[in-house]
């Protein structure tokens, strides 16, 4: 196949500035949360994980007295307690990203075409970092056994979402709710706990900044805001986490999935609209993802899925060589010689792969709630004919379950 040249530098023709901006893309806390593993060579492209499962004995209240009735009666009733495995399948999966071509010529007369070239490879490098945030977060929220839906009686399935419209904001009772389960199914215990504050473990919520700034307001009293850096585990102050809220640390994702909803039917709204620009496309905040109605928020624990990534290969002996690879989407620069495209190596282009199959752990701890926002609500104040705030406007720090207007 022909190359597809593009002139994707920018020229000095019709007089350019002294300095070139770039658009960034939102870094991820779900880049540093999700657990990494090693695929074992040898075993195939799809793997089982196993969980020994809970068991009690068949009674657990009934006693027998013990009774020296003479006969020598040593042997106690035995009661037995079960054992039991469940087992999940995974598969390798992979995504190559790959750039323009780009001709050695192309940058002859192009404007700072280094620091075009570094700006196109830092790029690259963030679309990487989006491409794994949503593979994290979609891993998380198809392994998880409770996809919820915040509306009276906390409707859930494991599947999938029920096809039920949310009508509340994401409140402090509902993560309550969410949290005494956890603690009730001792998920503590296995793994999921990330630290202690004020004698009780600790997990993580994932949001946005508004729904936490709300649960945080709603939630703004003497016992239950609990701040102190130094009750942060050292995995999250990177994260910028710095207090516990009721037992959960608060982790802001700034581009979380967002929703609308017809007939049953939830569709989620790309956050970025892909537009024309001078010199090829790019991608803007979209106006729909910012008034989309409904938003995903998360319970996080590491023990729900981990990534299972290939080893390099280098050589398999027999003088057999390779140039490793990562497999998580480091990019290199390929100048691949061609009789008929490319004779001259003078055509190349960046190259990445990321490759890793998402393990399902113990996808009974993990918590993904679907609420409603209120993007319109813009919390006006009032003042009064002094130009004070008017008394109406003070905060209501009521524990309300249900908010259906207003976050």
């Amino acid at each position: 196949m022909a190359y597809t040249l593009n002139d994707i530098f920018t020229r000095e023709e019709n007089r350019i500035g002294s300095k070139i901006f770039f658009r960034s893309i939102n870094k991820s806390v779900w880049n540093k949360l999700i657990p990494k593993e090693t695929w074992p060579n040898g075993m195939g492209d799809s793997l089982q994980s196993i969980t020994v499962e809970r068991n009690l004995p068949s009674d657990t209240d009934t006693w027998e007295a013990v009774v020296d009735d003479g006969n020598g009666d040593c042997v106690p009733t035995e009661y037995s307690v079960g054992y039991g495995q469940t087992s999940r399948s995974y598969t390798m999966q992979r995504k190559a990203l790959v750039s323009n071509n780009v001709c050695v010529d192309t940058g002859r007369g192009a404007f700072r075409v280094q620091e075009q070239t570094r700006l196109m490879l830092r790029n690259l490098t963030r679309a990487v970092s989006y491409v794994w945030k949503r593979k994290a977060l979609n891993g998380y929220a198809t392994n998880s056994d409770h996809k919820m839906i915040a509306t009276h009686g906390l409707p859930e399935n494991a599947a999938v979402f029920p096809g039920v419209e949310p009508t509340t904001v994401l409140t402090q009772r509902i993560l309550s709710i969410v949290y005494e389960n956890l603690i009730a199914d001792s998920a503590e215990e296995d793994g999921g706990s990330l630290g202690m504050a004020d004698g009780r473990p600790q997990f993580i919520l994932v949001t946005d900044s508004m729904t936490s700034d709300t649960i945080m307001r709603e939630t703004n009293n003497a016992n239950a805001f609990l701040y102190n850096s130094n009750r942060v585990p050292e995995l999250l102050q990177p994260l910028g986490v710095e207090r516990a809220i009721r037992g959960l640390y608060h982790t802001i994702d700034n581009l979380p999935p967002r929703y609308t909803y017809t007939g049953g039917v939830f569709t989620e709204v790309n956050p970025y609209l892909t537009v024309t620009t001078t010199n090829g496309t790019r991608d803007k905040i979209n106006p729909a993802w910012r008034a989309a109605p409904y938003q995903d928020s998360y319970v996080f624990l590491p023990s729900v899925i981990s990534f299972m990534v290939p080893q390099p290969i280098s050589t398999v002996g027999s003088k057999t060589k390779w140039n490793p690879q990562s497999y998580m989407g480091e990019f290199k620069w390929l100048n691949i010689q061609d009789r008929t495209d490319n004779p001259l190596n003078m055509i190349g282009f960046y190259y990445a792969l990321l490759q890793a199959a998402v393990k399902p752990c113990l996808p009974e701890f993990g918590y993904v709630i679907r609420h409603k926002r209120c993007p319109a609500d813009l919390d006006h104040t009032d003042c009064d004919e002094t130009g004070s705030l008017a008394a109406s406007s003070l905060l209501d720090t009521s524990d309300s379950f249900f908010v259906t207007d207003n976050p």
